[in-house]
């Protein structure tokens, strides 16, 4: 059958290729790319034909013919119901083969760039790793015979999967969802009532407890602490924190290496994750951060640390920087490093005024590879050399990979972006 006759319904015999970002593999019939959830590299597959475009197709898998050699029983099980991981069919060196090939990939298709070293991915625990989640409730038609669904969202639907354990979060978190559960199959309780009127709760886990958000009677709400590198952050369950407790030391070594010096600015700032541990290294600090909740955080994790030589500005990054290039000029104080950790989107609008401060030394911390390759790309067009690569598995049995890349000023080059 030729790729132009394929069409949804149509069961054909392909061969996988790769993992593509977002975890599904990839296999090729007649010219025409396929995507294949819940497959693995290098296995030959009978599979049904889902969707349809013109340059490429998706497929479901009916049978595997010969299975890949990184092909496993997953580790739980609501694995290929729930969507919350994608890769949990694969041993756990191959997923992260398969996260250095989405950071090779991004860089190369994406930024046009050749890194010529190797992409080492440091990691931890492959399991029992995630102390923050997102609880999603679903409250079903009482015909079910089910008044609501907890757990997370199905694979590639917002429906909700009821799961009532997870094997990647934390022991503590693992026992607060099924308290949660409790709580709901009690029609009685006034904490029923509040959750059949939510749609999701976030719930985390701090060194010697977890809480929930919102509020709901009978649950902890009361902001929640973790101490890393000897300095102890505070922060509620609906503010961000990285997921990850067995690697935020590593994270921070990673990002800060041994660096030190006058002044630091660090964008997208959270609740201080990397501010806090700037001030022991650098005489000033500058921390940016739009969230009111967070900036809060911030304030009070300076202080609890006895930090003082930190300024926080609650403020859109892009709005700041802008301010900040109009008020600089060439007698400014150097910036001796510019640490930016943004959401998923990156940080396209602020890249130019990144470039046009000339801090000496960028580190950008991403959580997705094509965001990062895309602004990469933009910084090395505006005379900064990119220096060092490393992938952090903050999200196993998923997709998803941190990246910390390190990028220095060009001595001579002109920092403008087109």
């Amino acid at each position: 059958m030729t790729s132009q006759a394929l069409k949804i319904g149509d069961r054909i015999e392909v061969t996988t290729e790769r993992l593509a970002y977002g975890g599904d593999a990839v296999a090729r019939h007649d010219g025409l790319t396929i995507f294949i959830p819940l497959a693995a590299p290098g296995e030959q597959l009978k599979v049904r034909i889902v969707e349809r475009k013109k340059n490429y197709a998706r497929a479901i898998i009916e049978s595997i013919v010969d299975p890949s050699a990184a092909r496993r029983a997953p580790l739980c099980a609501y694995y290929g119901e729930c969507g919350g991981c994608q890769l949990q069919h694969m041993n756990y060196a191959a997923q992260l083969e398969a996260k250095a090939g989405f950071i090779r990939d991004a860089l190369t298709r994406i930024g046009k760039i050749e890194w010529p070293q190797e992409i080492s991915v440091l990691h931890a625990a492959e399991v029992g790793y995630r102390t923050r989640a997102q609880i999603k409730i679903e409250t079903a038609r009482p015909l079910s015979g089910q008044t609501q669904r907890i757990g997370f969202n199905r694979l590639a639907s917002n429906a909700v999967c009821d799961v009532a354990s997870c094997p990647v979060l934390v022991p503590e978190l693992d026992a607060g969802l099924a308290r949660l559960r409790g709580l709901a199959s009690e029609p009685a309780k006034a904490a029923d009532a509040a959750l059949s009127r939510l749609h999701e709760i976030d719930m985390a886990a701090g060194d010697s407890g977890i809480a929930f958000a919102p509020m709901i009677n009978g649950l902890p709400s009361e902001p929640i602490a973790r101490t890393i590198h000897n300095l102890t952050y505070s922060f509620s369950p609906a503010t961000f924190f990285q997921s990850n407790a067995l690697l935020l030391a590593t994270l921070i070594s990673e990002a800060l290496d041994e660096f030190a010096g006058s002044l630091a600015i660090d964008l997208y700032a959270g609740v201080g994750l990397f501010t806090l541990q700037l001030a022991r290294r650098f005489n000033r600090v500058i921390g940016i951060e739009s969230d009111r909740e967070a900036a809060q955080f911030v304030r009070y994790n300076l202080a609890a640390n006895q930090l003082t030589n930190v300024e926080l500005e609650q403020a859109r990054v892009e709005q700041w920087l802008a301010s900040l290039r109009l008020q600089r000029s060439d007698e400014s104080e150097p910036i001796d490093l510019l640490l930016l950790d943004p959401p998923r989107a990156g940080a396209a609008e602020a890249l130019n005024d990144i470039a046009a401060l000339k801090p000496l030394r960028i580190v950008y911390v991403s959580c997705d590879p094509t965001t990062l390759a895309r602004d990469l790309r933009r910084l090395l067009d505006a005379g900064y050399s990119l220096d060092r690569l490393t992938g952090i598995d903050l999200f196993p049995q998923t997709y998803h990979i941190e990246t910390v890349a390190h990028l220095t000023i060009q001595n001579g080059v002109r920092n403008k972006i087109p």
